[in-house]
């Protein structure tokens, strides 16, 4: 099936004599059938045969989704067709969100892939941006799951996690001990690109220790509602949120109501098949980052959690600049040389997770939360005060949640903790929310890396 010739004389006797017969849905149907067994674990043994090659698959899709796929390649506004393929596939807004999500799927061709948790409110569109996206990759590259058990990872086929795109689903809403030890191995995977586990078992009578391996590595996406996440997990991964304003709701409100009158148009089938072939085009080669130094230089260093945070940073341009490789000059041993656009698309994606996580900034709900805030300075509310500011709006975790990011960052104070049906106090300290979102971990801008440079898109119109 995976061979172009056989599979053009296959269709032909298929088709021949039946009129009314649509020969590229015909051909549209065998590609992914294809593609969804070759994703399938190959229970026979390794001599007798192998899982067909993102070259192997490629050859057997149709010409015109190939040729589509290598002119949006070589675009120059490559990002933004993504997201407007991802949007004409149903997501409304969230454009930089899609774009992260998209970027973390393609870094899975890297030796050190990107991860991200997505927070947001029940139904505020997380799980569905993120499975959106990622029907633009080809069945082989993506693995999902709902869930994720504690030892899931060490026991699947052996290789069958290299290079993949792991989407999980929603994160556990407890975080105690328990589900922390859960995400070890997950942590493990992730910082070292492989697992490794030690075994006693049964050999006859006696036992003996055996090694459990699981080569990596991964990109991994997961989303959650919780405000608070265990740290360990958080240092490993991008923390983005959705968008909860007003505006994006009704965003959302006209998509779905286009949809269900009908007047949503165009071939969904043929942007996929486009992204499909996209990603089997893209070459697993290395990126270099050749004004990494610099950039080091420029970025703050007055937070422990920059030592994780720079290597994501740097791995979210080499993700541009592998994406855009088509585009991108190779160095002498074949090594693709990251741009100043890429920094520029990078840094504008994780302005927001780097002022949170690293310069104590606010999150945009717990800034517009804020707003509604109108006690003055000084004078004590509970909990309970300000959930019955929003409570049409939000839930009273999330309404904790805020209170807690706030009371982090020095905006609020906590005057006394909640005991029982007695709920939490708090107040105002007179620091300025604005000032603090600002952030003392913000990444340099394009002008101060490269004064000299004039680089094409200087608003972020990529995005």
């Amino acid at each position: 099936m995976t061979k172009d010739t056989e599979r053009a004389r296959f269709l032909a006797k298929l088709c021949e004599g039946r009129e009314g017969i649509d020969m590229q849905a015909v051909q549209v149907a065998l590609v992914r059938l294809a593609a969804d067994l070759a994703s399938k674990p190959d229970a026979a043994p390794e001599h007798e045969t192998s899982t067909p090659s993102a070259a192997e698959l490629l050859a057997a899709m149709p010409s015109t989704a190939k040729a589509e796929a290598q002119v949006m390649l070589e675009d120059p506004y490559l990002l933004r067709q993504v997201i407007d393929d991802v949007n004409a596939l149903g997501v409304a807004g969230e454009r930089e969100l899609v774009a992260t999500v998209y970027l973390i799927g393609v870094s899975r061709l890297l030796d050190n892939p990107l991860a991200a948790i997505v927070q947001g409110h029940t139904s505020s569109g997380k799980s569905f941006v993120i499975d959106t996206a990622a029907r633009c990759f080809p069945p082989e590259a993506v693995l999902q799951a709902t869930q994720l058990t504690p030892q899931a990872l060490f026991y699947m086929p052996p290789g069958s996690l290299r290079h993949k795109f792991v989407i999980v689903g929603e994160r556990s809403r407890l975080e105690d001990d328990d589900t922390a030890e859960a995400t070890r191995a997950l942590r493990e995977m992730l910082s070292a690109g492989r697992l490794s586990k030690l075994l006693p078992v049964k050999d006859g009578a006696r036992l003996i220790t055996e090694l459990v391996q699981q080569d990596g590595p991964i990109a991994y996406i997961e989303s959650t509602t919780l405000t608070t996440i265990f740290e360990e997990d958080l240092n490993r991964c991008l923390l983005v949120a959705t968008d909860d304003r007003q505006e994006q709701t009704r965003r959302v409100v006209e998509k779905v109501a286009e949809r269900f009158s009908g007047a949503s148009g165009g071939d969904l089938e043929r942007i996929v098949l486009r992204h499909h072939a996209a990603q089997r085009m893209l070459q697993q080669r290395p990126v270099i980052v050749p004004f990494a130094k610099s950039l080091g230089e420029l970025f703050g260093s007055d937070r422990v959690e920059v030592r994780r945070a720079f290597p994501r940073l740097l791995g979210a341009v080499q993700a541009v600049a592998l994406l855009h490789q088509r585009q991108r000059q190779l160095d002498g041993d074949g090594r693709i040389i990251a741009t100043a656009d890429d920094y520029q698309i990078a840094r504008r994606l994780l302005a927001k997770p780097f002022s949170r996580q690293l310069g104590g900034g606010i999150s945009d709900s717990a800034m517009r939360f804020m707003s509604r805030l109108s006690w003055p300075v000084g004078q004590e509310f509970t909990t309970s005060e300000a959930f019955d500011r929003v409570k049409k709006e939000f839930s009273r975790r999330a309404v904790t949640g805020w209170l807690i990011e706030l009371a982090d960052v020095g905006v609020l104070q906590q005057v006394e903790l909640g005991k029982g049906s007695r709920p939490a106090k708090w107040k105002r300290t007179g620091t300025d929310p604005d000032e603090v979102a600002v952030g003392r971990g913000a990444m340099p801008d394009v002008g101060e890396l490269f004064p000299e440079s004039a680089f094409r898109h200087s608003d972020g119109a990529h995005v």
